[in-house]
């Protein structure tokens, strides 16, 4: 089982906890103050002492309507978000009520935001100061969530920990698999998902790497890592054509009992992806496990 780097005691109980590497601050995008993935950043938040933000935006930007930095006539027609109302921060209001979550949980530091219009812009400014992105695929069964997750990860350049339709809000995930490939997307995904990986009880290496390595510079052993911070992983082979990777990236992840998938967005180029298939498209597309994707 993997152990924690150190502990610390918590000055309001004074018992000792876990303390794990930082998330840093964290970023959730819901369409409500009590949202799931209002709390999972939240809990987050408050597990590395960083900061919280809740952004509320229009449910279209994730149902599968993208926004561009010029207004549209859908962005126009476009229905803006059920919190937003004159007086979001007064008592009762969902920026009042967010941060008396968010300091329930735990988090000293939190904010409330809304996103009507601009949205690529200003969710790209406020990306800039955070270091990860939570947010919760959307319920409506006829939504495509595509293009909105699309801009989260390739616009902001944040990693985002996509939480399914149907979870618990939990920011412990004990059995996780990681999608290894050796591309430079799975190796910013594996870092930036360390604090969860040190948190979990079983993790699952799923190695698909099929480019010879180089001898000319050296070679990130992610096996090696891990192990270098208290992880202990096993590494299984995934053999699989590009074209099957995300039906058996799934697949293992049901099979192992996994509650998050952490892998790299768009290895390829994103018009690729968008022609050809692709595992990221597919795990989008058909996943309803919590995932972790960096670009």
């Amino acid at each position: 089982m993997p152990k924690p780097p150190f502990t610390s005691t918590s000055g309001d109980t004074g018992a000792m906890q876990t303390c794990l590497p930082t998330a840093g601050d964290v970023l959730a995008i819901v369409a409500s103050p009590h949202d799931v993935a209002s709390y999972v950043a939240c809990r987050l938040a408050a597990r590395a002492h960083g900061s919280v933000t809740g952004c509320a935006m229009s449910t279209a930007f994730l149902g599968g309507h993208g926004f561009s930095h010029e207004a549209t006539v859908l962005s126009l027609l476009d229905a803006p978000p059920s919190t937003v109302h004159a007086h979001d921060m007064e008592p009762g209001g969902n920026g009042d009520a967010f941060v008396h979550l968010a300091r329930h949980e735990g988090v000293h530091s939190a904010s409330w935001a809304v996103i009507e219009t601009d949205v690529a812009a200003r969710l790209s400014a406020l990306a800039s100061w955070h270091d990860l992105i939570v947010v919760q695929r959307p319920g409506d069964t006829g939504a495509d969530p595509i293009d909105g997750l699309n801009q989260l990860l390739l616009r902001t350049g944040l990693p985002c920990l996509v939480l399914p339709v149907v979870c618990t809000p939990s920011s412990v995930f004990d059995r996780v698999v990681l999608a290894w490939d050796g591309s430079r997307a799975a190796t910013k995904a594996l870092r930036a998902a360390l604090p969860l990986l040190m948190a979990a009880k079983d993790v699952l290496l799923l190695d698909g790497a099929t480019e010879p390595a180089s001898s000319s510079v050296p070679q990130f052993d992610p096996i090696t890592f891990l192990a270098r911070h208290g992880v202990e992983a096993t590494r299984t082979l995934l053999d699989v054509a590009p074209s099957a990777a995300g039906p058996a990236l799934l697949e293992r992840s049901r099979r192992f009992e996994a509650d998050l998938l952490v892998m790299g967005a768009y290895g390829h180029a994103p018009l690729r992806e968008r022609i050809f298939g692709g595992a990221t498209r597919h795990v989008f597309g058909h996943g309803d496990i919590a995932t972790f994707l960096h670009h």
